[in-house]
């Protein structure tokens, strides 16, 4: 089974959305080619998390969290403890660091 690393139609996108109440969500988006196999999609979203629990200095009290889409499509986004905007930007500077 291709990785992440042997997929040359893997992107990354780092974004900051906001959850429904309003607290930033930072996020990196995955997109495998269209049609994806789920597993793939599930196993890069996991290996990802776990990338991004590894880099997570201990202080931080946010939570990593998992959404798989559709057609290739997923996210690791950051749930946030206290939702400032401090704490938002260690999130984003995390994220930036994993992606590059």
């Amino acid at each position: 089974m291709p990785t992440m690393n042997e997929n040359p139609q893997a992107t990354m996108t780092i974004s900051q959305r906001e959850n429904q109440y309003g607290t930033p969500e930072p996020q990196i988006e995955i997109r495998l080619a269209k049609g994806a196999h789920y597993r793939l999609v599930s196993a890069t979203l996991h290996k990802l998390a776990a990338d991004v629990e590894m880099a997570t200095p201990v202080r931080e009290n946010w939570s990593g969290q998992i959404e798989k889409l559709h057609d290739g499509l997923g996210r690791v986004y950051l749930e946030l403890a206290d939702g400032t905007p401090a704490e938002a930007g260690r999130g984003m500077a995390i994220l930036k660091k994993l992606v590059g």
